[in-house]
């Protein structure tokens, strides 16, 4: 389909269509019935042209999916957050490790392939859209929102591997990726779910980081960009009443001038997930649609069925133009018909790709030994032997993340103690009762299971190392399979390991570089000054 077809779908849509096609609803089916039919009303005024998607099936996405084309003019678009291969999707029993472990790994063709197997995966299940990869420069280790999210903390590195996942992912025309968080999260110790954010770059230090990586990143045409609750300074005049700076959502300099303009993004703009507080809190609601449209944004995330009335009155009373609404869902439908869903039939999806063995290949590429003082590595281990694990996390529901170390190694006949969020009464126990070889202390405080305000050790998990009581075993080894950065706060460690990642396979791979079944071979993707320096 060529423009003269889009204009010629635009030219028949009904301004209802227009203001639907810029609405993404956010559509959890762990729903009842009754819950599902408020959707089919909402879909059915509304008209949505796109659906994020999460932890769902592929039946049902069709239910949605058909249930949304009952009512749209132009088929609807289903997104999701592909940031570790196909996890959105709960048929697919295999996801790729955090993006920080491909930077870890360091191979190109590896990454491409897994981006190509994550669009066939999603879209044999119904999902064209990814918000993916993400492209942020994790410069702040105290950032609580990139972290291992994001590739590496340097600008080539994030473009040489998220390039390579943006590439296999669109390489078949199966799926759209999507850049993100633009203007660039990760300097910032705040996290723009909670406040808008600042990139406090000066133009030349951004163009020559964030800037560069989006220039580079363009030129493998993504589908779109993710526009996250980030102010950019040096690049705005925009404030609120209060002297802030505006995110990037809401800003006009930064969504039309520089992105578009400077930058030459022609793509698709959608919005990071307007719930978030670091945009919700800045505008009343009724302001927030509007004003991401009128800065240049085509397609609102996580919408609300109010934005729907509040676009259709803006446009109604001349506030928004009826060219820039066109213009947003021009892109859209540009968008679209990169995945084929202007055309009459969808594609036959023919899986070449091993999603499980290219997972297992990241992991096993991307294990980092950063600190060996006493030389304890590889452990021998032998049938009979006691190990205590003891496990860091944040949330409770967390507790069993490490179950896959527990199943390793027990398969290889060592009994296994695991005590989580412990302190050192109980490890004493332990000591007395079965001296065990050694201690594997596993650390999963990341993005993903904190509270989202700081990644920093806290209480709990600091208590498993009062007294220094577990340092009796001469044999501890400290792994963080989240946050690379755990020895600025645990200088103490004398045997330190980066996993990058608590993926299945991230946790045998781990397995099998301390039983040196396998050697270590991951590259230190970030640095942390006086502790490591970056090898990629």
């Amino acid at each position: 389909m060529n423009n003269q077809n889009i204009e010629a779908i635009i030219e028949k849509m009904t301004l209802d269509d227009l203001c639907g096609q810029v609405l993404c609803y956010s559509v959890p089916l762990d729903k009842s019935e009754n819950e599902l039919e408020e959707f089919e009303e909402i879909f059915k005024r509304t008209k949505p042209g796109g659906v994020f998607m999460h932890e769902i099936t592929g039946e049902q996405i069709k239910i949605v999916t058909k249930l949304v084309n009952t009512y749209t003019c132009v088929p609807v678009i289903v997104s999701g957050d592909t940031e570790y291969g196909p996890n959105p999707i709960k048929d697919c029993e295999h996801i790729l490790p955090n993006q920080m472990a491909w930077g870890a790994c360091d191979d190109e063709k590896l990454i491409e392939k897994g981006g190509k197997a994550t669009a066939q995966l999603c879209r044999k299940n119904g999902m064209h859209w990814s918000y993916a990869p993400v492209v942020d420069i994790n410069y702040n280790k105290d950032n609580p929102v990139t972290n291992t999210r994001a590739v590496s903390d340097s600008p080539q590195h994030v473009v040489k591997i998220a390039g390579a996942y943006l590439k296999g992912l669109q390489s078949e025309g199966l799926m759209a990726g999507g850049c993100k968080h633009f203007p660039g999260d990760g300097i910032d110790d705040r996290n723009q779910h909670f406040c808008t954010s600042v990139n406090p770059l000066s133009k030349e230090e951004w163009m020559n980081t964030y800037g560069y990586v989006y220039k580079e990143m363009f030129k493998l045409n993504p589908g779109s960009v993710m526009v996250g609750h980030v102010s950019l300074p040096a690049f705005q005049t925009e404030c609120d009443d209060l002297g802030v700076y505006l995110p990037a959502t809401l800003s006009k300099s930064l969504m039309t001038d520089l992105l578009r303009g400077e930058l030459g993004f022609d793509g698709c703009i959608v919005s990071d997930a307007l719930s978030m507080v670091g945009v919700s809190a800045v505008v009343p609601e009724n302001e927030l649609p509007v004003r991401f449209i009128n800065a240049g944004g085509d397609m609102l995330l996580f919408a609300e069925p109010s934005y729907f009335d509040y676009i259709k009155n803006a446009v109604l009373d001349g506030i928004v133009s009826m060219d820039r609404l066109k213009d947003a869902v021009r892109r859209i439908l540009k968008l679209k018909e990169t995945v084929g869903l202007l055309d009459e039939k969808e594609p036959e999806v023919e899986i070449t790709e091993n999603i499980e063995e290219i997972a297992t290949e990241i992991a096993e590429k991307s294990i980092k030994i950063v600190r060996d003082v006493d030389n304890i590595l590889p452990l021998n281990l032998k049938s009979g032997d006691t190990v205590l694990l003891c496990s860091m996390f944040y949330k409770k529901n967390y507790a069993d993340k490490f179950q896959y170390i527990e199943k390793e190694l027990n398969e290889r006949g060592i009994k296994t103690i695991h005590l989580k969020n412990t302190w050192h009464r109980p490890i004493q126990e332990v000591f007395e009762k079965e001296n065990p070889t050694c201690v594997l202390v596993n650390c999963g405080l990341s993005t993903i299971d904190s509270s989202g305000a700081s990644l920093r050790v806290d209480w709990n998990s600091i208590m498993t190392f009062w007294r220094g009581y577990i340092f009796k075993n001469p044999n501890v080894i400290f792994t963080s399979f989240a946050d690379p950065y755990k020895l600025y706060e645990l200088p103490f460690l004398r045997t330190y390991i980066n996993a990058f990642s608590f993926t299945e396979e991230s946790q045998k791979a781990f397995v099998r570089v301390i039983t040196g079944e396998i050697e270590a071979k991951g590259k230190n993707p970030v640095e942390l000054k006086g502790y490591f320096d970056r090898e990629v």
